[in-house]
């Protein structure tokens, strides 16, 4: 039993199994406990390790959505810790933009994302050699993707690692996108995160200024 309940914590704490199954689990091993005393010890630290994860998973995002067309954009550092993918789920989440590399556990996000049943969205990105050239495309098409979504009223969570550099980049980059000025794309920004628009760097949001009025203006 301690080798299955063990795999059980992980996918506690990233919301990835349901309250019903976590009350089902400590009922039977609570049983276990009454039936066997002489393993009361070893079952009663499993009890306590599913009680701190079922704790960590109730844990809600300290996410502030602010509305952008007919839908709302919210940023910040990378999911599966404090902001829990269940977290993100009950939060109203529809689709997740990550911007890590593959290094950096993206599939693994992905993955858990889909599994929330979000809507998962990949740019591997870079805030010191951000995309230029022909690669700028992608970033194009990307904001083509965010705008559709937040038009038909979805709610997106932007990440990478810490939430502030590629994040701020790609979000400020976004705003501008849809139409707004750069005052207004600032001041956005930082309501959605005042450490993402105080540290974001003003050579970053120099980058992402080339995407303004790319778009149809939705704002």
């Amino acid at each position: 039993m301690k080798e299955d309940v063990e795999k059980f914590i992980p996918l506690i704490k990233t919301g990835l199994v349901s309250d019903a199954d976590i009350h089902q689990l400590i009922s039977r091993i609570s049983h276990s406990i009454k039936e066997d005393s002489t393993r009361g010890k070893e079952l009663g630290q499993l009890l306590g390790k599913i009680k701190q994860a079922a704790k960590e998973k109730d844990i809600h995002p300290a996410i502030h959505w602010v509305p952008v067309g007919n839908g709302f954009l919210a940023i910040g550092h990378k999911p599966g810790g404090k902001i829990s993918f269940g977290g993100l789920k009950d939060e109203g989440t529809t689709a997740v933009l990550t911007l890590l590399n593959e290094n950096e556990g993206a599939a693994q996000i992905g993955k858990q994302v889909t599994n929330q049943g979000m809507e998962w969205i990949w740019v591997p990105f870079s805030a010191s050699r951000p995309h230029e050239g022909e690669a700028i495309a992608e970033v194009f098409a990307v904001y083509a993707q965010l705008q559709r979504l937040v038009t038909a009223g979805s709610k997106i969570y932007i990440h990478c690692s810490a939430g502030i550099h590629r994040t701020g980049m790609i979000t400020y980059g976004f705003l501008r996108f849809v139409g707004k000025e750069k005052a207004a794309a600032v001041e956005l920004l930082q309501t959605l995160r005042p450490v993402t628009a105080a540290q974001v760097g003003e050579e970053r949001l120099v980058w992402a200024n080339q995407f303004y009025q790319a778009s149809d203006n939705i704002t």
